[in-house]
């Protein structure tokens, strides 16, 4: 069931609310068979007394926009993370100002030219980091933070993370987040081929989970004892992503989502002898206080090496907004090397596809 927030209903709001204009905006049309996203000219959202108005630049590609292009109502705009300049600020926000270089994590809304985004939710950028590249932020800090920093209250060292998929868009981030709070890391990806961008991110080690002896090369360069942590985007993974576990202490699979899986089968006595605890993070489910706790923590915790430049986005395509189904079809392959952004460059030719 997906929940239709004041955020994203962009072309429904309150008409006895006083709007200044109208803005552009990527919106879903309901076909016979199926969902597209359309341009239209919607109401531009007015800002409650907690909120800020963001002038979008970026938005960054995440696989709930996929869910929600399909099964959202006529009208509803998707996007659950930007990047932009605040153009307002309501009557009880104080810790942000007109002309700030933001990033922030959304309810919906970010497939647009504005959003009106809670002043909790956002991350400051600096002068020297790409608007456009900061889209690619917010969701995969958010990520990085639960499994790392709410498992582990200081910093890590000689404890081993297995991270899966480390040279996608939340891999490559979570890579260079894990570095900078001490961990050894051990990246797994698809193909021997994406050793390279993981290694260039920092991990120490690369597996090919292809590999019939995965469990067993990844619990070698484990010290030979296995793996403290293991960070995976689904659980299709979960028998194996035990094996490469240590046996007994604080061992924990953390899973970021379950993609949609029911059940899954796990040997019981291998989980009981190796004492693997196996958490579910889900963000999008959680209430606004929540994430604005998580946002708080990633402040605190996580962003001053975005600030020192310690941790950079990896990007590998922008897409003109307008374009978005290119963006979409990337994203459902699962083999780009990074993270993918939409452009807010509404009514313009881009030839910023692929990057280099």
């Amino acid at each position: 069931m997906v929940v239709v927030t004041s955020y994203q209903m962009l072309n429904m709001v309150d008409k006895n609310q006083p709007l200044s204009s109208n803005m552009k905006a990527m919106v879903v049309k309901k076909c016979w068979f199926s969902s597209i996203l359309e341009q239209r000219e919607v109401k531009m959202p007015e800002i409650k007394d907690h909120e800020v108005l963001i002038k979008v630049c970026a938005v960054g590609v995440n696989r709930d926009d996929i869910i929600d292009v399909a099964t959202s109502v006529d009208g509803v705009c998707p996007g659950l993370e930007c990047s932009g300049i605040i153009e307002a600020v309501g009557r009880n926000v104080s810790c942000w100002k007109v002309g700030e270089r933001v990033c922030a994590i959304l309810e919906g809304g970010g497939y647009a030219e504005h959003v009106a985004v809670p002043a909790n939710f956002l991350l400051p950028l600096p002068e020297d980091i790409d608007l456009d590249d900061a889209a690619g932020l917010p969701h995969a800090s958010c990520i990085s933070l639960l499994a790392l920093f709410k498992l582990h209250e200081t910093k890590t060292p000689n404890k081993t993370i297995l991270i899966r998929e480390g040279s996608n868009g939340i891999g490559t981030l979570a890579i260079q987040y894990a570095k900078y709070m001490g961990f050894k890391v051990i990246a797994s990806t698809g193909s021997s081929d994406r050793f390279a961008i993981c290694h260039h991110y920092g991990a120490d080690f690369c597996v090919d989970h292809t590999l019939t002896n995965f469990a067993r090369t990844v619990i070698e360069k484990a010290r030979r004892i296995g793996v403290d942590l293991v960070l995976d985007y689904g659980a299709s993974n979960l028998q194996s992503n035990i094996e490469c576990c240590r046996i007994m202490g604080k061992v924990k699979i953390v899973i970021v989502d379950l993609h949609g899986m029911k059940s899954s089968d796990i040997d019981l006595s291998i989980l009981q002898r190796k004492q693997v605890e196996i958490k579910v993070f889900d963000l999008r489910s959680k209430d606004l206080g929540y994430k604005a706790s998580v946002i708080t923590e990633i402040r605190t915790h996580l962003w001053p090496a975005v600030l020192q430049q310690k941790v950079v986005p990896a990007i590998e395509y922008r897409v003109p907004v307008t374009e978005y189904q290119k963006a979409l079809n990337i994203l459902r392959k699962d083999d780009s090397a990074g993270k993918i952004i939409l452009c807010m460059n509404f009514g313009q030719n881009s030839d910023r596809l692929k990057m280099d």
